[in-house]
């Protein structure tokens, strides 16, 4: 990440447009799709994250000192649920002594403030390339779960197992790339983002098969890519 920018910045070296002072604000909506260990659903594997699909919104505000370089802040949110039919599955399949209820009531959402540079490409009137990078403050929690168990065989044998929400934080990264259509005082964006942190979530609490509380830290490989459209104003 540290490469990255310093490349950034030896680019806009070589930017020898006037200082236009050009910066606008932007709002953008779309999906999150979660990658690796995030969206691994293995029952026996801690690194797994069991995400799905989700929604991205993006607050974007960018500052262009030159023609082509400028510095942006990111203010992103991300909440992808749990895939609750695969833990399913894989705890019937197993204990096929029991028969097992999962449901998750809040899911996986994730966000922070991220600071970087970007480039503009100018490739025909109006519509640019925009390529970014950018680090800063993280933070995720983690989906709170209810699982209901009943053993097949004698209907009076039934648990609940509690797992409760967790927070953790730490630095993050975003590598991007979109386009820009200026339209008046707007500009119409369309983007795709990767965003990287690696998190410890601390005091996650829960109650066991017997009742009993329980509380225990684990670390959690957050990744995911978002695509979303947006608008800008041009301030």
């Amino acid at each position: 990440m540290k490469k990255l920018l310093i490349l950034f910045l030896l680019i806009s070296q070589f930017s020898f447009g006037q200082s236009v002072n050009s910066q606008y604000i932007g709002l953008s909506v779309g999906a999150s799709f979660p990658l690796n260990d995030f969206k691994k659903a293995v029952l026996d594997d801690s690194t797994s994250g069991f995400a799905n699909t989700g929604i991205a919104v993006s607050f974007d505000y960018a500052y262009r000192f030159t023609h082509n370089f400028g510095m942006q802040i990111i203010i992103n949110y991300s909440g992808n649920g749990m895939n609750d039919g695969s833990y399913k599955d894989q705890l019937n399949t197993a204990y096929p002594e029991y028969d097992f209820n999962v449901e998750s009531t809040e899911s996986w959402t994730s966000g922070g403030m991220l600071v970087g540079p970007y480039l503009k490409f100018p490739l025909i009137d109006n519509l640019s390339l925009d390529i970014k990078a950018l680090g800063g403050y993280f933070a995720s929690y983690s989906p709170r779960v209810l699982i209901r168990t009943a053993k097949i065989d004698d209907i009076n044998d039934k648990g609940e197992y509690y797992v409760e929400r967790a927070k953790g934080y730490g630095f993050g990264y975003l590598l991007g790339a979109g386009f820009k259509y200026k339209v008046n005082s707007y500009y119409v964006l369309l983007f795709g983002n990767y965003i990287s942190s690696s998190i410890e979530f601390k005091d996650a609490v829960g109650w066991d098969w017997e009742g009993e509380p329980y509380s225990n830290s684990f670390n959690q490989k957050v990744d995911y890519m978002t695509f979303t459209v947006g608008v800008g104003y041009i301030l």
